[in-house]
């Protein structure tokens, strides 16, 4: 009966690494996803940042779109830094 109980006790534990195995791959997939989306955002900004200096070259919006920019790539540099901490779970 003990071996049984040990055996049941062993699978449980199995689950329970698979369940976290699960969500730290789901995990990775999301930081992925955002990643690619404040890629996105940063690229959109800069041809925006292109445009404000080809036609208005001493518009207050270039300094917010530099701050934006400067805001997108400290949020990109986290969710690189957050994702590769991630994999290391799975090392």
């Amino acid at each position: 009966m003990e071996n049984i109980n040990n055996y049941i006790a062993s699978i449980q534990q199995e689950i329970v690494a698979e369940e976290k195995t699960i969500k730290v791959a789901r995990l990775i997939i999301l930081l992925i996803k955002i990643e690619k989306e404040l890629t996105t955002v940063k690229s959109t900004l800069v041809k925006l940042q292109n445009h404000q200096q080809t036609y208005n070259k001493d518009s207050q919006l270039s300094g917010q779109i530099n701050q934006k920019i400067a805001t997108v790539d400290r949020l990109l540099a986290k969710i690189s830094k957050a994702r590769l901490n991630l994999n290391y779970y799975f090392i």
